[in-house]
């Protein structure tokens, strides 16, 4: 046998360790799919929202890879919770991709108004917007950066209200899944 060239040498030990078997069973298929999407969907929105916030919320608006948008992970997560016999790994990988993606989705809309520090000071870039959005759907409010003009406001009360309820959500979801679990223990 010949020497073997680093791809064929990584590809062997890749399928024959424990990542490589993860990363191939068709179980955990589904939950590559997402992170992967969420890898790309959060490049893409580091790669034009710092151009214009236009591009990120017309991929995200018009749902081009789920088809339903930003509704398309609530529904799977509580489709997916109904059945009795459900795969939590599931939930683990969909809580970050719904919880990033919004936050991505409100930082471009603060960039159409305005967000200020404690100074006054006018804020930019999308790294402050995405930290002035994930402060505020997680409604932690930190006070170091507040809305400024009625549109920023407006846009800061619909992201609060739907933190909240998707906390909350989530929280149903996980009980019923205990519950479901606990049931099907007795039944067993």
């Amino acid at each position: 046998m010949g020497k073997e060239s680093r791809t064929v040498r990584f590809a062997v030990w890749l399928v024959s360790n424990k990542v490589g078997r993860y990363l191939f069973s068709s179980r955990n298929r589904i939950q590559i799919v997402i992170w992967c999407f969420l890898l790309f969907t959060q490049g893409f929105y580091w790669a034009t929202a710092w151009w214009s916030p236009w591009p990120y919320l017309i991929f995200m608006a018009l749902g081009v890879w789920f088809g339903q948008g930003l509704l398309k992970p609530w529904y799977l997560i509580i489709s997916q919770a109904i059945e009795p016999e459900y795969d939590s790994s599931l939930l683990k990988v969909a809580i970050p991709f719904i919880v990033i993606n919004y936050v991505a989705v409100f930082a471009c809309l603060y960039m159409f108004g305005a967000v200020v520090d404690g100074d006054g000071n006018q804020i930019a870039g999308t790294w402050s917007h995405f930290y002035f959005s994930a402060v505020t759907l997680t409604t932690l409010g930190y006070g170091n950066l507040t809305p400024a003009g009625m549109f920023s406001e407006v846009v800061a009360t619909i992201e609060a209200i739907v933190g909240f309820m998707g906390f909350a959500v989530m929280a149903g979801v996980i009980g019923s899944i205990a519950i479901k679990r606990v049931e099907l223990d007795k039944n067993a």
